[in-house]
């Protein structure tokens, strides 16, 4: 008999890209605890070098992603995905956080723009970053907001949309895992 193991998609998403951005082939593992009750770490990604082993824990947070065709009044800008996520308090066990959404990968037409009917946005941020950004997480009316948001046209995109008492539409683009993959890398080989 063997046990059933399951990982949610978020996490299974968010593995899939760091094994295609951190390959094998240059030292580089990826591990899933087997108790779901491990406060701060749904990933654990490893660099063996020589005899050293570094080790970053990583917790995922997912979103659903809201799609909104033509701009509403009230937005000052308008994006074609929507994500809210719930606002939390940030673990001290987790080194970076990944907030992810799935979106629909269609145009108008439902051609599938990537070939796939969908496809993750990718977001990381350091321990430090989190816990800045999340304590930044404001009402208009200055009290703590128990969601916060990104908006994007394309997958090359970031803007903060809600969580933001000034209401900026702070860019958050260069946090999309892609272009961070490289602090993860150092971190990993410190």
């Amino acid at each position: 008999m063997e046990p059933i193991f399951t990982l949610p998609y978020s996490e299974f998403c968010v593995a899939q890209q760091l094994a295609r951005l951190l390959p094998a082939s240059q030292g580089y593992s990826l591990y899933a605890p087997v108790s779901r009750q491990q406060p701060g770490v749904d990933l654990v990604i490893a660099r063996r070098q020589r005899r050293r082993v570094r080790v970053a824990c990583i917790q995922v947070k997912s979103s659903r992603t809201y799609s909104s065709p033509r701009a509403t009044i009230r937005a000052k800008k308008s994006f074609r995905y929507e994500t809210w996520f719930n606002n939390f308090d940030c673990p001290p066990e987790a080194d970076f956080f990944c907030l992810v959404a799935l979106y629909p990968a269609v145009d108008s037409a439902q051609h599938r723009e990537l070939g796939t009917w969908w496809a993750p946005q990718v977001l990381l941020f350091s321990q430090r970053e989190m816990r800045q950004f999340l304590r930044s997480v404001r009402t208009v009316g200055g009290k703590r907001d128990p969601m916060f948001g990104f908006g994007f046209n394309q997958a090359d995109e970031a803007v903060q949309t809600r969580g933001d008492s000034a209401r900026r539409y702070r860019d958050f683009s260069a946090h999309l895992l892609p272009l961070r993959v490289a602090r993860l890398r150092r971190f990993l080989s410190a």
